[in-house]
């Protein structure tokens, strides 16, 4: 089966190249925080650093889904005309093998499997006494899907004729709901088990399997028949910016809490012994 060799393949490469990363990424740790000791009267100065980094990524999310956007509006012939060629492609190459394959991924990246992820893992982290982590995946999911309906409905596009479609798929087309849906879903998860793992090879493997899964489901979804290119890059695009705000809001509210009590723990310490009892 060729292409779980490419999806197993892609993951390796991923994980490779990220685990080469560790002397950069943990340099670049160190070297913020060397920075960050300057100022010492600036509690939150990281809390500015991490909104950048968010604006940022928001920032170009959002700018290459408007881009889309504003050529599928527009009926775009270039545009058009790169889907149809893919289109064409993905009907002409398809194999028993290739079939089996994207079609697996594209259930497990559907909306029903993922809900159902969301919410074991969201009672879960419940249980284990993380509601804030829980909390977190349920606004990141549940805000990805209601607002990928509203842009299916804004926008209308039609889907590819549904004589080429491998699986029967209803609705409008842009943005992909599979796509978005993975990369927020699977992007949340990624976050979490970042948070929970302590190593970095552990971290670059989750990071390079998210990476890999998510661009597996969305290329189904074109090998399917059942979108144009277009939609799934919109779809990874418009699922990035939710991602990058849900993330960007919880990190931004963990690290002021944090600052909070630090601060409120070093007044308690500086305090006069009997002051804090008056």
């Amino acid at each position: 089966m060729l292409p779980f060799a490419a999806f197993v393949v892609l993951f390796l490469i991923l994980w490779g190249i990220l685990s080469l990363m560790k002397p950069l990424v943990h340099g670049g740790f160190i070297r913020t925080a060397h920075f960050t000791t300057r100022f010492r009267s600036l509690d939150y100065l990281p809390v500015v650093v991490l909104l950048g980094i968010g604006a940022a990524v928001s920032a170009f999310a959002g700018d290459a889904f408007g881009d889309l956007s504003e050529l599928v509006v527009a009926k775009n012939p270039s545009l058009q005309a790169l889907d149809q060629r893919w289109h064409d492609s993905a009907v002409s190459e398809r194999t028993p093998g290739a079939t089996t394959f994207f079609a697996a991924m594209s259930v497990i990246g559907g909306p029903a499997v993922l809900t159902v992820l969301s919410a074991l893992v969201a009672g879960t982290l419940f249980i284990r006494k993380r509601p804030r982590w829980a909390v977190y995946l349920l606004v990141t999911a549940g805000g990805g899907a209601v607002l990928n309906l509203e842009l299916k409905r804004y926008f209308e596009r039609a889907r590819p004729a549904l004589a080429e479609m491998l699986r029967r798929a209803d609705g409008y087309s842009f943005p992909s709901g599979h796509a978005m849906g993975s990369t927020v879903v699977i992007g949340g998860l990624t976050y979490l088990a970042l948070r929970a793992l302590t190593t970095w090879r552990q971290k670059s493997a989750v990071i390079a399997f998210g990476t890999t899964f998510v661009l597996s489901v969305a290329t189904s979804r074109v090998y399917l028949g059942t979108h144009w290119l277009s939609d799934i890059g919109a779809g990874v695009c418009a699922g990035l910016l939710w991602l990058a705000t849900t993330t960007i809001g919880y990190e931004t509210f963990r690290r002021i809490r944090t600052v909070r009590d630090l601060r409120a723990r070093s007044r308690r310490d500086s305090s006069p012994p009997g002051e804090g009892a008056a």
